[in-house]
């Protein structure tokens, strides 16, 4: 039977029941969490992850990511699936595979396109970062957006870049700093701004530059990373704090969804391969973790064993 959904139409259904979830604009699940360590020790890692100073004025982000499940295959291929979530809860609020014989940018446009999510700020990698979603975003959708700036953009990125370490510039007003500290390590992310037009980039308003040293607990710095980026956002609206901000959690996804989906459901361990079966399954884990981080539960392993029973699951969504 999975073989044969319409997996289009799976994923709207799904994913328009958690972005409504996500806005509150239908009641979310209950879940009573069960007393414990396990419980305990995610909550006490949600909390401290909520508490982490944020700026004011946050806009909502959207980051989008794809992900090909390892074991799976169809006639076509390999599965690969572009997702959408909310960076704030985790839930996801789309999804789509990429087409047969093209891009997972296409297919990521694709995705921008059927998202009824405005007033968004979408973050993506580099590969998306193309002037054809550049101009999609700003342009048709009137939203926002944040890119990183790598080799396939590459006068873009020596133009940020020239921008952003030009000797005898002060950059102090518009830097900000975010130290974080956990998982038994430090970090400190550095991030500068400077204006930038169209000219570089379409749409863009400021450019990036960030930078990542990492270390021990004992403060005690061992790498360092440097990255350029690109953004639609006008300085009025996103600071080099909310940058730093969007850029971070951008991997809200990568951790909150591949992982999971990866760790707690086995999914690179699933061999499935007929018909629609793989992406209908993707979409079913999506939409047992989202159900679940909206319910207010932190660990998704402990509350997935405490739904085993069909009744119980059932009854999260009062069938």
């Amino acid at each position: 039977m999975l073989a044969q959904l319409d997996a289009d139409a799976l994923d709207a259904v799904t994913c328009e029941y958690t972005t409504d979830l996500a806005r509150g604009t239908i009641p979310a699940p209950e879940i009573p969490a069960t007393p414990g360590p396990v419980e305990r020790e995610q909550r006490r890692a949600a909390r401290r992850s909520s508490e982490h100073p944020v700026p004011d004025g946050l806009l909502s982000a959207a980051p989008l990511d794809g992900k090909a499940p390892a074991g799976t295959r169809t006639e076509s291929g390999r599965v690969f699936l572009v997702g959408a979530i909310d960076h704030t809860t985790g839930a996801v609020l789309g999804q789509t595979q990429v087409p047969d014989k093209h891009g997972e940018g296409e297919a990521a446009r694709t995705l921008l396109i059927q998202l009824n999510l405005p007033g968004r700020v979408f973050t993506l990698h580099a590969l998306h970062t193309t002037k054809k979603t550049a101009r999609l975003i700003t342009g048709p959708l009137n939203r926002h957006y944040l890119l990183i700036l790598k080799g396939n953009q590459p006068l873009a990125h020596a133009a940020a870049q020239m921008l952003l370490t030009a000797t005898g510039t002060d950059f102090t007003e518009t830097t900000a700093i975010d130290d974080d500290r956990g998982h038994g390590r430090t970090e400190r992310r550095t991030l500068r701004t400077t204006p930038a037009d169209h000219t570089l980039f379409p749409g863009a308003s400021q450019v990036f530059r960030l930078r990542r040293d990492t270390g021990n607990l004992d403060g005690e710095w061992t790498s360092k990373e440097i990255v350029f980026g690109v953004t639609s956002l006008p300085p009025d609206l996103a600071g080099p704090a909310h940058l730093n901000h969007y850029e971070r959690f951008h991997w809200t996804m990568e951790n909150k969804i591949h992982w999971v989906r990866d760790v707690t459901f086995r999914e690179d361990s699933s061999q499935v391969r007929t018909g629609t079966a793989p992406r209908a399954l993707a979409s079913f884990r999506n939409l047992a973790i989202s159900t679940i981080r909206l319910a207010g539960r932190a660990n998704i392993a402990h509350a997935r064993r405490e739904l085993l029973r069909h009744e119980d699951a059932f009854a999260v969504h009062g069938i």
